[in-house]
């Protein structure tokens, strides 16, 4: 199946009546990062879906965006944004009978890019990937799970049989024609700053926000994994913005998320309390997977609820296990480097049901670097040095952690 024919179109249909009210494009974005280029489209009210969207690679590819009852405010000279990375530009114009009609045009560099789309409150984020990294498009088609059963039990080296029953002769594979295997992929760590935008977090006793600290934390640790040349690396917001809980897990699983790493700092009421912990799942909370798993087709795509109780308790308990295992191991691991670089906290290695521990086939921790409600705490975790120290040993513990895996 071809990457992108001549022409593909996508006709996403936004819910029943949203014409009927005007909405406002205030901004476009567009963003290059070490792994994708980004557009980012904001509205004035909740964003949602083009009614219809396709793309062009004849000529200059490019993607078309079309909305109705929409308008925009920008001021931008002849309509037009510059582009970064994979876009070279976003043109954007009134279009049909109706003022309110909005044409958006994403001028591309390749005709072999197809974006991956989020929609995280008033924003919507088109990502485009480019290289050796399929985009993996988030869509919500279930997949009926007899044929992949069936894709499952196919042995692809049983003999081919002509019309008379007679199998085909099996044949010794010539090696010189044998096409060398491309180089295993690389781990994909997914890093979540804490809050962000309206939610600042916890507030530390000399007014440090919790949020400013979980930015400057994983932007350090995203820099010491690109540096090493071994991950690719997505962290879940670029800037001081709230991203919806559901959003950060939707944007490790569309990345095909190795490892999940959620930073924060703590806090208590009565200040005394200081160290660094890691969260995983508790066990109470696992339950909860399987409701997200059912409104978001987790799990190979399966619409848990065109399945019977057990077939889908069956596939999200298989994953939940084995991604339990891996997140505890990590933890484990993890504490062991801190405890180089940091004080600990008593019970380091705790349990919670917060919803970015709640992917069931994506390993992940919750790290707290330190309570930002003590003073001492507070003042390491503004201490640049002191971050980056700690930082160090989360990048010793993730190159041990797959290390171990390759043994």
């Amino acid at each position: 199946m071809r990457l992108f024919s001549v022409i593909w179109v996508l006709l996403l249909l936004a819910a029943s009546g949203a014409a009927a009210f005007a909405q406002t494009l205030t901004a476009v974005t567009v963003i290059q990062t070490n792994m994708a280029t980004e557009v980012q489209l904001s509205f004035d009210q909740a964003a949602r879906e083009a009614d219809n969207m396709f793309a062009i690679s004849e000529g200059n590819p490019r993607l078309v965006l079309d909305y109705k009852g929409v308008d925009y405010s920008i001021v931008k000279k002849r309509n037009r944004v510059d582009g970064a990375g994979s876009v070279k530009s976003v043109r954007f114009a009134r279009r049909g009978r109706s003022e309110d009609d909005l044409r958006l045009v994403i001028d591309l560099n390749s005709k072999d890019l197809r974006p991956t789309p989020f929609i995280s409150g008033n924003s919507l984020t088109l990502i485009f990937r480019s290289g050796d990294r399929p985009n993996e498009p988030v869509l919500d088609n279930a997949v009926n799970l007899a044929s992949i059963q069936k894709a499952q039990r196919r042995d692809i080296n049983a003999p081919r049989y002509f019309k008379g029953a007679a199998p085909y002769p099996r044949l010794k594979p010539n090696s010189s024609t044998i096409t060398p295997l491309k180089p295993p992929r690389r781990p994909v760590i997914v890093i979540d700053p804490g809050h962000g935008g309206y939610d600042p977090g916890a507030i530390g006793v000399a007014g440090t926000k919790e949020k400013v600290i979980t930015y400057a934390a994983s932007l350090e640790l995203q820099s010491q994994l690109m540096a090493s040349g071994r991950y690719d690396v997505i962290v879940t917001r670029r800037k001081d913005v709230y991203v919806a809980h559901e959003e950060r897990l939707r944007i490790a699983r569309a990345g095909g998320a190795d490892l999940f790493i959620s930073i924060h700092a703590d806090a208590t009421a009565s200040g005394s309390a200081r160290g660094a912990s890691v969260y995983t799942l508790a066990d109470r909370a696992v339950n909860r997977s399987k409701r997200i798993v059912n409104s978001q087709n987790w799990i190979m795509d399966v619409d848990l609820s065109e399945q019977s109780d057990p077939v889908g308790d069956i596939l999200v308990d298989l994953a939940q296990r084995k991604t339990a295992t891996q997140s505890d191991e990590f933890a484990e691991i993890l504490i062991s480097e801190l405890s180089k670089s940091t004080h600990l906290i008593g019970n380091t290695h705790r349990r919670a049901g917060y919803f970015v521990l709640l992917a069931p086939d994506v390993p992940a921790v919750l790290l707290e670097l330190g309570f930002i409600s003590n003073a001492q705490d507070e003042t390491l975790l503004n201490n640049k040095t002191h971050r980056r120290k700690v930082l160090k040993s989360v990048t010793r513990a993730i190159n041990r952690h797959f290390d171990k895996q390759k043994s």
